[in-house]
Order: structure tokens, then sequence, then C-alpha cells
């Protein structure tokens, strides 16, 4: 784990290890904030929530999510009068109200995890940022990994970039958008790693970094990756240099001129790089590092791109395939099928 994190996970962890063994209703579970304090109370605490609540009945939400609204609460169900609350949305002195009159106490029964984490600096200000590469999130911050290290250290992970505003231009290409630990340590569990110190890490198209946090942070000793938009370059390297992280290896320009660099390392990431022009050679290249350096590769594959040209290379085979919680759902792993 990354030390530059400890803070943030003391006061996630300080909330939810006072609920242990509690049922739990999680409040405004419509925002990122509500999704990702579900995940973090299972994957790191063995915690399931029984209650999800929201405040948006959108007409396209799916009957089949076990989402309530706020009502609940007035109609005595079951035993949901018995949980504590988790507030994933601010506090407003209207919800303080509704919660009163609930019976419930704040620090008691119900916690503001946005006060513990934030404070009272919950929305960030408008961005006069003209620049494209950097602007940052305005609005209401969601309470997670990367945007913690945005507010702690001024580090720049999440806002997306439309491939329209790249400088360096290239028809290969795709925009710029990030994966956080939500979405990728599941991802790097299914390949049942723990990784050692001859593991080491390589991300294709690694846009400012954050990826490349989330490998560190998930125990990689070495992790590289490789950007070919300069402005994005320079900015994952302030994210690195503001993180005091010297342990990564950032590179820049075309992926396809990636070679021997590649022998270092025995794991490759791909989050929608490049298409399959750009794919083929790199997958290439790595072909031609294992047959430079035999050792057990793998292949990450989170892409929305048949992968069968990977394994006509001879070289690798699948291994597993399965869903996450991504709008792109399906990741596939290859392994090298000797070493």
């Amino acid at each position: 784990m990354l030390n530059v994190l400890d803070e943030f996970r003391k006061k996630i962890d300080d909330i939810m290890l006072n609920c242990m063994n509690k049922r739990v209703a999680i409040y405004g579970y419509d925002s990122y904030t509500g999704r990702f304090l579900k995940w973090y109370a299972d994957y790191y605490h063995g915690i399931k929530i029984d209650w999800l609540i929201s405040e948006d009945m959108s007409v396209g939400r799916g009957y089949d999510l076990e989402i309530f609204r706020p009502s609940v609460f007035d109609f005595n169900y079951k035993d949901i009068k018995d949980a504590v609350i988790w507030l994933a949305q601010p506090l407003t002195e209207e919800l303080a109200e509704k919660l009163e009159a609930w019976g419930y106490k704040e620090n008691t029964t119900y916690f503001d995890f946005y006060e513990e984490v934030y404070g009272e600096d919950i929305y960030s200000q408008s961005d006069r940022q003209t620049d494209a590469f950097r602007k940052r999130k305005i609005g209401k911050r969601d309470i997670q990994f990367l945007e913690w290290l945005e507010w702690k250290y001024g580090c720049n992970f999440l806002t997306p970039i439309s491939k329209d505003d790249f400088e360096v231009v290239d028809a290969h290409g795709s925009r710029y958008s990030c994966s956080t630990q939500k979405e990728i340590f599941p991802i790097i569990d299914h390949c049942h790693i723990h990784p050692s110190e001859n593991d080491a890490i390589f991300d294709f198209g690694c846009g400012k970094g954050g990826a490349m946090v989330t490998f560190c942070d998930y125990g990689f000793k070495k992790v590289g990756g490789v950007e070919y938009e300069t402005k994005i370059y320079e900015v994952a390297k302030d994210n690195f240099a503001a993180l005091g992280m010297d342990q990564v290896e950032l590179l820049c320009g075309d992926a396809r001129n990636i070679k021997e660099q590649l022998d270092t390392y025995n794991w490759f990431y791909f989050f929608f790089p490049f298409d399959k022009d750009v794919f083929t050679v790199v997958i290439n290249n790595i072909k031609e590092s294992y047959l430079r350096k035999k050792r057990k590769l793998h292949i990450i594959y989170f892409t929305a791109m048949d992968y069968s040209f990977i394994e006509e290379t001879g070289i690798f085979r699948l291994t597993n395939q399965f869903t996450i919680d991504s709008r792109q759902r399906v990741v596939g792993i290859l392994e090298s099928c000797e070493s």
C-alpha cells in the first residue's frame, strides 16, 4: 500500500471498523462515492451492505437493482431501523433533520464520510484553467483514492481529455480516461498474484498515471508506462513528483518504439490505449522481448477488441475472462504458454 494513502484509509477505516457486525445502509448510493464505499467495505473489511438508499429514482434505473427510496425509513420495513447509516452524500440541514426524525444520531447511528474525509472543503471551486490538459474537476468531490490525492497533493488524474484536444495527433490513439483501485484491484485479484521483487508491470497508454499509482498501491515494486501525448506525459510527471514516487519508469513516445525496455517487465496492462494496428505491433514487440528473455509473461486486456490476434502469436493463450463493475465490463487475462 502507498504511504501517501495511509491518511485517507485511516479516515475510512475508523468509521467502518466502528460498524463491524452491524447492519449497514448506504444513503446516497446514486454517486460514485456510494459505489466506492460499498466496494471498499467488502474488499478491505468483509462488510456487506444491507441497504442501498438513493434519492435519485430516474426512470432509466433497472428495477432489478435493490435500491430503495429514502421513504423506506417511514415504512418500518423489516429491520432497517436497526441499521447504521453511512452517508455517501454531503450532509445538509434538511437531511440532518430527516435523520433525527427517523431516530438516528450523528457519529452513533449515522456517519458522515464527507466531513471525515474533506471537512468543509467538499465542493471544488470553479477552475479557470483553459489548458485542457491541466483542467481539474469542479463541483462535488467524490470519495475515492485518486480524487483524495488530487485534493491533498494537488495531483490531476480524473478529468478526461478528448482526443480533439491532443496536440500530438495520431489516428490510432484514443481519448484519455482513468481507471482506479475500485476497478483495477479486482482485476489483479483474478490473476492470483502477490507481487514479489521479480514482478514488474507496464501500462501502455498510461495517461496521467492513475493506473500506475494503483499498481504501486497494490504492491508492485516496479511500475512503468508510456504515454504518446507530450502534455499528458508532463501531467503524469508532475503527479509522481507531487507524491514523491520514484519507483516508476515513465516514458514519452510511440508505444510501437518501446522494445528493449520491455525486457525488465513480466506484466503488461492495456486499458483502451490504441487501435488494432498499433496493438499488433506492440504485441509483437512483447513477443520479441519474450524470445530475447524467456520468462512467464502476463497480459491484462481491458479493451473492447477481439483478443484472438494475441493468441495467434503462438506465445500467449487466454487463461481467464471475467467481468468487473465498469462501463467496459469484460477483462481478459493472457499468459505465455511456456517460461
